[in-house]
């Protein structure tokens, strides 16, 4: 690989000088950056990540420095393009970035070697309909919940798997994740961790009113359905994906998910597998 695209989250401290970093790298190792996009804030919590009409067509790569956010946002902005990622982390927890922000330049000189490899995730998509009247739709990487408002008290969902009624829950909401985003809110929710490669999704209850309410784990083919059942107050919930909110649920609206005909590549340096360096994030 030659031609690399960079995205940096501009939110961070000393993002401009660590991005001059990386580019530096790489052209001291006969590459080109042929972009660099830094994320802008659009207002409302809001932000644009990677503006796709401005990535040349000769970039190999998509280089994104910053958290776990902003790399979600960034693969999932690219995913029709079917450009690999690579992660450099300037987060916090940095599950799913490969390398930390003061040790990038071996990890980039492998890039440039050909010494790497190439993971393929899975995504999801999820429709939210209101009668005949789609209110909500996008492409997910990491998880979709469904959270209750403070105010509201409870709320209540039913779950439909290929159209068979699964279970009613009185909860603070529901949560469906991929594999590769079992290590975010499924994990803190009870969930399973699970490899990030498998082809499977999770469906996690929220603080459920139940004594019996577990996470379950279906193949990635099924069509999961959620109807949102409480109906008495204005709003009674949110729909958040990939931490940002898609729709307020007034009730009576269903959610729709399904497998994404399309997923993301994300590119691996690193000889470490994902049992130890999970380990190593939990220690």
């Amino acid at each position: 690989m030659k031609n690399f695209m960079l995205v940096t989250n501009s939110g961070k401290r000393n993002s401009t000088e660590n991005s001059d970093k990386i580019i530096d790298i790489l052209e001291k190792n006969g590459c080109i950056c042929t972009a660099n996009q830094f994320t802008k804030d659009i207002g409302g919590g809001k932000y644009i990540y990677v503006d796709t009409r401005n990535i040349p067509e000769k970039t190999e790569a998509v280089l994104v420095l910053g958290g776990d956010g902003t790399f979600i946002h960034a693969a999932r902005d690219i995913m029709d393009l079917g450009l690999p990622v690579f992660g450099i982390n300037y987060g916090t927890l940095g599950y799913l970035t490969e390398v930390d922000v003061n040790g990038f330049e071996e990890a980039l000189e492998k890039i440039v070697a050909g010494d790497f490899l190439i993971e393929e995730h899975i995504a999801l998509e999820c429709t939210v309909t209101s009668g005949d009247r789609i209110i909500g739709k996008g492409r997910i990487i990491n998880d979709i919940a469904l959270n209750r408002y403070l105010s509201t008290g409870i709320s209540s969902f039913s779950v439909y798997i290929n159209g068979s009624y699964l279970n009613s829950y009185d909860a603070d909401g529901v949560l469906i994740a991929t594999p590769l985003g079992s290590t975010g809110y499924n994990l803190s929710a009870g969930g399973p961790l699970v490899m990030p490669t498998a082809d499977i999704v999770l469906v996690t209850p929220i603080c459920a009113h139940t004594l019996n309410s577990r996470s379950m784990v279906f193949p990635a083919g099924v069509t999961i359905d959620i109807a949102a059942n409480r109906s008495d107050i204005p709003r009674t919930s949110c729909l958040i994906c990939d931490g940002e909110k898609m729709a307020d649920l007034t009730g009576g609206e269903k959610i729709s998910v399904k497998k994404s005909s399309t997923g993301i590549k994300i590119i691996k340096t690193n000889k470490i597998g994902f049992v130890e360096n999970l380990g190593r994030k939990m220690r």
